[in-house]
């Protein structure tokens, strides 16, 4: 009978060290599997930015375009002058729920002398209210959230009001507040 009793022992003894030896293999197939993904995830990574930019040469490209930009602009602002118009706060045509529009758009033209000419006549000032206002309230809130809705109201505005100068001429549309109440 004592042999009996020393078989199960030894059974139980030996499978302990099996049970430790394959949750150490366990853990170090999950180390491997975790470092694994993690060298895929960086091939994936350069392969698609390597893609979506040749080394070099659409950044130098970029940069110098802005620096164009820039120069074109410094040139405007030395030339010309603002006519910054008096705040609008309009209902927005959202249907869901009322909201507003509190916005300061300033005019900039190409110059300074005849910036006068435009201060000083009440009607094209009146008509520009009126032009720009007719724009925005036919907007909602959801065209006019994201970067790209404010872009296009700018190059409607532009476009509506361009024709109301002929001298000077109208160079940019400019908002100096922007809010939407939501």
């Amino acid at each position: 009978m004592p042999e009996e009793t020393t078989a199960p022992e030894e059974q139980e003894q030996q499978a302990k060290p099996k049970k430790e030896g394959s949750s150490i293999g366990k853990l170090l197939l999950v180390v491997v599997l975790a470092f694994a993904s993690s060298a895929a995830g960086a091939v994936v990574s350069f392969v698609m930015i390597s893609r979506m930019a040749p080394l070099g040469a659409a950044p130098a490209a970029h940069e110098e375009g802005e620096a164009e930009e820039a120069k074109r602009i410094a040139e405007q602002l030395e030339k010309g002058a603002v006519l910054p118009l008096e705040p609008f706060v309009v209902n927005l045509a959202d249907s869901e729920a009322p909201r507003y529009l509190r916005i300061k758009i300033s005019l900039m033209i190409d110059d300074k002398a005849k910036l006068s000419h435009v201060v000083e006549n009440q009607a094209l000032q009146q008509k520009l209210r009126d032009v720009i206002l007719q724009s925005l309230t036919v907007k909602t809130s959801k065209d006019l959230i994201n970067e790209q809705g404010k872009n296009d109201l700018r190059h409607e505005l532009q476009e509506r009001i361009t024709v109301y100068f002929h001298e000077p001429k109208l160079v940019d549309v400019m908002f100096t507040e922007f809010v939407i109440q939501l």
